[in-house]
C-alpha cells in the first residue's frame, strides 16, 4: 500500500453526532467504515472505474453515508502537461441511487463550490450528475478531519484555535460574498490541510443567503452546532449570522475538546440567556480574554447582537494575532439605538417620502435609529468594519486623507453600501455635519433589508448605477 495512502479508520463517531435533515446530506451524513449495508450500497466499489471528464479508480472508501460514499481515487488520465488535468490524487463523492433527494443535494453542493474559489475550500475538478453513477471529483486532504482528530489532541494551543479561526472565516467570507451560506459547520466538516491549516468541506445542505420563507422543507444542521434559529426551524431567520454561530460552536468545541453533539445539557436556547454555551474559561482555565470574547460573541442567543459581518470577526482575529494595528470602528453592534420612542415618533412624523415612512414604521427597526453629533464619525478610512448608513435627516461630510471631498444630504440615501456588500475597506471617512440621524445596518441586516424592501433595492441599484457613472472619482468609493 501506498503509505501515502489512507489509512482505513478504526471507530465510528458516536451516534449522538447526526445531521438533522429529512433527507440525506453530503458529507455531513459520512459514517467511516467499510460496510455501509446493503440499502446504501452504490453500484460502484473499490476497482470500479468512473469516466467524466477523465477517467478514474477507486481505491478506498474513505466515508459513507445514505446519500453515498466518498472515495479516494487516482486520475488514470492525469497529466501535469495540462492546466484541465485533475491531479493523481483526488477524492471522489458517489451519489447514492436510493434516494430520491440525494441527487439535488449533490447538484446543490457543487453549484456552491463552483460558485466559490478559495485556499480554504476544496477544489473541484470535475463531475458527473448522469442518473445512475453521478459523482463530484475534489481536492484530497489525506489528513482527515477536525472531528476524527481531537480525542488525539488534547487541549491545542490557543493560537491553532485563532488560526482554526482565521481559516474557516476567510472560507465563509468568499462564499458569504457569493451568497452561499454553509448551514452545517462542524467539527467533521473541517478537514486538515496537512500545513498546520483548515479546510471547510461539505456545501451539501448549502443555500442562498437570500432565502425566502418555507424555502427549506427540513431542518438542517448538526446536533450541538445548529444555531438557536436553525433547532427552532425558524427559516426565514437564516443569514449569516447562522453560519458564525456553527463556527463559534466549531472554535469553542475544539479549545475545549468537548464534543457538543454528546454534551446537549450545555446548550443554552433561553432567550433571555446571552450565549448559548458556557463562558470558554469555565472549562479552559488558560483562555485569553481575547479568544473568548470573539468566540463567545458568535454564540449569542439572539442573532442581532452576533456580529453582522465576516469583516468584523476577521478584524477582531487579525488585531489579536498580532496583526496590524486596527483602530476600534466608528461604530459597533453594541452600540443601537440612542434616541427614545418619542424622538423616533417625531422623527418619522417629520419625513415625506411615503416609502421611508413606511419602512420606518416597521417595529423592527426601532433598535436601529442612531443620532450622531456634530463632527462624530460614522466610520473611518481603511476601517474593515461594514455598516451601511440610511439617511433620515441632516448632512454626512465625506473626506479622504483629512480632505472634503464632497457632502450627501436628502431623506433616503443611502452611503456607505459598497463597503459592507462587498467588504472591501473604507476609501473615505463619513462624518456628521451638524446632528445626523439614521438607520445603520451591518452586512445581515443590510442583506435582509435589501430582500425585504424591493422598491429600496432597486433605488440602491440605481443610485450606485448612477454614481459609478457619472460621479467625480472622488465620490464613486465609500
Amino acid at each position: 500500500m501506498d503509505p501515502a495512502e489512507p489509512k482505513p479508520p478504526t471507530a465510528e463517531p458516536p451516534s449522538s453526532e447526526r445531521t438533522v435533515i429529512a433527507e440525506p446530506t453530503g458529507l455531513a451524513g459520512i459514517r467511516p467504515g467499510n460496510d455501509p449495508g446493503p440499502e446504501h450500497q452504490p453500484a460502484p466499489g473499490v476497482g470500479s472505474e468512473l469516466r467524466a471528464g477523465f477517467r478514474y479508480r477507486l481505491i478506498k472508501r474513505l466515508g459513507h453515508g445514505s446519500f453515498g460514499s466518498v472515495f479516494f481515487a487516482r486520475c488514470l488520465d492525469h497529466d501535469p502537461r495540462r492546466d484541465d488535468s485533475p491531479p493523481a490524487r483526488v477524492a471522489i463523492k458517489i451519489l447514492g441511487a436510493s434516494r430520491k433527494n440525494a441527487a439535488e443535494l449533490l447538484r446543490r453542493e457543487l453549484a456552491a463550490m463552483l460558485a466559490i474559489r478559495h485556499s480554504h475550500i476544496p477544489r473541484v475538478y470535475d463531475w458527473s450528475l448522469e442518473d445512475g453513477c453521478a459523482f463530484v471529483v475534489m481536492q484530497y486532504f489525506p489528513a482527515g478531519n477536525l472531528r476524527d482528530v481531537m480525542p488525539m489532541e488534547g487541549l491545542v494551543s490557543q493560537e491553532t484555535v485563532w488560526k482554526l479561526l482565521a481559516d474557516m472565516l476567510g472560507a465563509l467570507d468568499v462564499a458569504h460574498r457569493a451568497s452561499v451560506l454553509h448551514l452545517d459547520i462542524k467539527p467533521a466538516n473541517v478537514l486538515l490541510d496537512g500545513l498546520g491549516g483548515f479546510v471547510l468541506t461539505d456545501f451539501g445542505v448549502s443555500q442562498s443567503s437570500k432565502m425566502a420563507r418555507g424555502l427549506l422543507p427540513f431542518s438542517v444542521g448538526t446536533r450541538g452546532y445548529q444555531a438557536p434559529e436553525q433547532r427552532d426551524e425558524r427559516f426565514d431567520e437564516y443569514d449569516l449570522r447562522t453560519d458564525l454561530w456553527s463556527l463559534g460552536a466549531t472554535a469553542w468545541a475544539f479549545a475545549t475538546g468537548i464534543h457538543l453533539a454528546e454534551r446537549s445539557d450545555l446548550m443554552t436556547f433561553d432567550a433571555d440567556a446571552a450565549t448559548g454555551l458556557p463562558l470558554l474559561s469555565k472549562f479552559r482555565k488558560d483562555v485569553s480574554p481575547e479568544l473568548e470574547d470573539v468566540v463567545m460573541r458568535l454564540l449569542r442567543v439572539d442573532p442581532a447582537k452576533r456580529p453582522g459581518s465576516v469583516a468584523e470577526v476577521l478584524a477582531r482575529v487579525t488585531a489579536a494575532r498580532g496583526g496590524p494595528d486596527t483602530a476600534p470602528p466608528a461604530f459597533s453592534t453594541d452600540r443601537r439605538s440612542n434616541l427614545d420612542d418619542d424622538e423616533v415618533e417625531a422623527l418619522i412624523d417629520s419625513l415625506v417620502d411615503p416609502l421611508l415612512i413606511s419602512i420606518c414604521r416597521n417595529a423592527a427597526f426601532r433598535s436601529f435609529f442612531v443620532r450622531f453629533d456634530d463632527g462624530e464619525a460614522l466610520c473611518t478610512e481603511e476601517e474593515g468594519l461594514s455598516y451601511a448608513f440610511l439617511l433620515l435627516r441632516g448632512t454626512i461630510e465625506v473626506s479622504r486623507n483629512d480632505r472634503e471631498i464632497t457632502r450627501i444630504t436628502g431623506e433616503g440615501r443611502i452611503v456607505g453600501e459598497v463597503g459592507t456588500l462587498s467588504g472591501i475597506e473604507r476609501t473615505a471617512t463619513l462624518r456628521a455635519a451638524g446632528s445626523v440621524l439614521a438607520i445603520v445596518l451591518n452586512e445581515a441586516e443590510l442583506e435582509r433589508f435589501l430582500t425585504v424592501n424591493p422598491a429600496m433595492a432597486l433605488r440602491v441599484i440605481r443610485s450606485m448605477a448612477h454614481r459609478l457613472s457619472s460621479a467625480p472619482n472622488s465620490e464613486k468609493s465609500d
